[in-house]
């Protein structure tokens, strides 16, 4: 059934939006949380409960992506300029990708949504409301997980991760005479902006100090109660150390994937064939089912079922670069 959908603000009255039958879903959080890695875990989970996922990232438009780092480059481009590009980056993937994903039925992953936009205007003006009604046209999502973490336990990962640069440490704010400092006080800053929203806008917050695994099994149980109201049971969630495991290599997770498909077609296999009609063999590239030819048929050699068993990305540390997408 379609979502009944809420707007920031006024929304796009120049297109139709009482049809969209997917979920918005957006993770939060500052570069260097695990942001990346965990969306990419999610993805893989979705795809095998067999949702379709679509996974759009800040200044990923085919629009204004590039004129955005181009404009970073430079190291001179104005707050309000800034913020702008952001909205027509935003404004791009929304009618272009985001729309049509969620009209079509997929799960929609956004890798920081408007909220990103309302931090860090905030942190650099305390008065953000111009923002906020720029943004007017952006729908509300269906869940927002905010990865939390503090700052000190922020600046390692980040430093492990490639460094510090000059606008996610807040150097045009002139706080300090040298980066650290000033990433210091710059991340602050915006930690405390994404804290003021919490309760406003509704978000659930991920303690990020924590393992991949963990953060991963929290992300998974909000996101089941979301998804779970269209399509019914999802497979159960991995638990404890098997699930702990398989995210430390990619086989592993891979085949944990092929054993949990493999139960639900011997299921049904059973019910079409009996208890002693098929057999079922899962490998880490593909799964083999085994049953006996038609009567009216010669035996042929066994059928071999695709099965997309792409690993799911080996574990990095949360610490995960995030560099490429920072804002």
């Amino acid at each position: 059934m379609p979502n009944a959908i809420k707007f920031f603000g006024e929304g796009l009255p120049y297109l139709k939006t009482s049809d969209l039958k997917g979920k918005l879903i957006a993770i939060e959080g500052t570069d260097g949380v695990g942001r990346s890695t965990q969306i990419e875990l999610l993805e893989d989970w979705l795809q095998v409960q067999g949702f379709g996922v679509v996974v759009t990232g800040w200044t990923r438009s085919n629009l204004a992506g590039a004129a955005i780092e181009m404009a970073k480059g430079g190291n001179m481009i104005d707050r309000m300029t800034l913020g702008l590009l952001y909205a027509t980056d935003f404004a791009d993937r929304l009618e272009n990708q985001i729309l049509p994903a969620l009209r079509s039925g997929f799960v929609v992953i956004a890798d920081r949504y408007i909220y990103n936009a309302f931090a860090r205007d905030s942190a650099r003006d305390s008065n953000s409301s111009w923002i906020k009604e720029v943004y007017g046209f952006a729908p509300v999502p269906d869940l927002v997980c905010y990865l939390r973490l503090d700052v000190d336990n922020l600046i390692p990962r980040v430093i492990e991760s490639g460094g510090m640069n000059y606008w996610e440490s807040g150097m045009d704010l002139h706080l300090a005479d040298n980066i650290y400092d000033s990433f210091k006080k710059y991340q602050k800053t915006l930690i405390q902006s994404y804290d003021d929203m919490v309760m406003t806008y509704g978000f659930e917050v991920i303690d990020g100090r924590r393992s991949v695994a963990e953060i991963q099994q929290d992300l998974r149980a909000h996101i089941e109660n979301v998804v779970k109201k269209t399509r019914g049971a999802l497979v159960p969630l991995p638990s404890g150390r098997g699930f702990e495991k398989s995210v430390k290599t990619g086989s592993e997770v891979a085949n944990l994937n092929a054993r949990q498909i493999e139960k639900r077609l011997q299921t049904g296999v059973t019910q079409i064939f009996g208890p002693t009609g098929a057999e079922i063999s899962a490998g880490e590239e593909r799964l083999t089912l085994s049953s006996p030819p038609p009567p009216d048929y010669p035996a042929s050699n066994d059928k071999v079922i695709p099965f997309s068993s792409a690993a799911l990305p080996s574990a990095r540390s949360p610490e995960d670069s995030e560099s490429t997408n920072s804002a």
